[in-house]
């Protein structure tokens, strides 16, 4: 091997032409392959670019919303603002949302709007996906509000809202019947229920406007304790 390299040596160094003609070959070769090399680079690149323009994108289609709590004094001026936390609400406001919730599900009214209004907070007061969710559609599916409103309204009054703990809440109400026809009472009774109730951040502008402080309804099972 050794004596093979001496005579294309050899050969080489006695031959201006042909080493010549080595040279560039070796010389285009290098250019060739460093051109190869960054060819691959900018493919690399045009793909990392490619990969930063959909996460940007992904990115700006799911930006969050964070809502604020404001305070204000008599005057209007504000005194107080932070973003709402689940830890931070009140557990007097889980209490309206709670009773509005009652009232909202079982209240009947012979407007069709203002019934689809409450069928439409309870829905958005109801977590996605949860036995609350599958129990208020079959209570809609045994009691349609459409069909009661063609003989009699329904109002609630809810008791009394107290906190068992672990998420639990208990409630009592009661609803009166009323005919259509002369608003005579036809029934009158009371109810006692337990409900599941979760609190999270809402993270979309929908969420922000049907349900802002994030209070949901996880489950629910009441009955009737009182009727005369």
């Amino acid at each position: 091997m050794r004596k093979r390299n001496n005579e294309e040596t050899t050969i080489l160094s006695n031959d201006p032409f042909l080493a010549g003609r080595t040279e560039a070959a070796e010389r285009y070769g290098y250019l060739a392959k460093n051109a190869a090399q960054w060819r691959m680079i900018s493919l690399i690149l045009a793909a990392l670019c490619a990969l930063c323009v959909i996460m940007t994108v992904h990115t700006a289609t799911r930006a969050t919303v964070v809502p604020f709590i404001v305070q204000v004094d008599q005057h209007g001026f504000e005194i107080a603002v932070s973003p709402v936390a689940p830890a931070d609400v009140d557990g007097r406001l889980i209490m309206a949302r709670l009773a509005r919730y009652v009232s909202s599900l079982k209240t009947v009214y012979n407007s069709t709007q203002a019934q689809l209004d409450l069928m439409s907070f309870v829905h958005h007061t109801t977590a996605a996906n949860s036995p609350a969710q599958t129990r208020f559609m079959e209570f809609y599916e045994i009691n349609n509000p459409m069909d009661i409103a063609n003989t009699h309204t329904i109002f609630v009054t809810v008791n009394s809202i107290l906190p068992l703990g672990d998420n639990m809440w208990q409630a009592e109400w009661t609803t009166r019947g009323l005919s259509i026809t002369g608003g005579t009472e036809l029934f009158r009774r009371q109810y006692r229920g337990i409900f599941g109730v979760t609190v999270y951040s809402p993270t979309s502008m929908r969420e922000v406007l049907t349900n802002p402080l994030g209070i949901f309804v996880t489950d629910f099972n009441f009955s009737e304790i009182i009727a005369w």
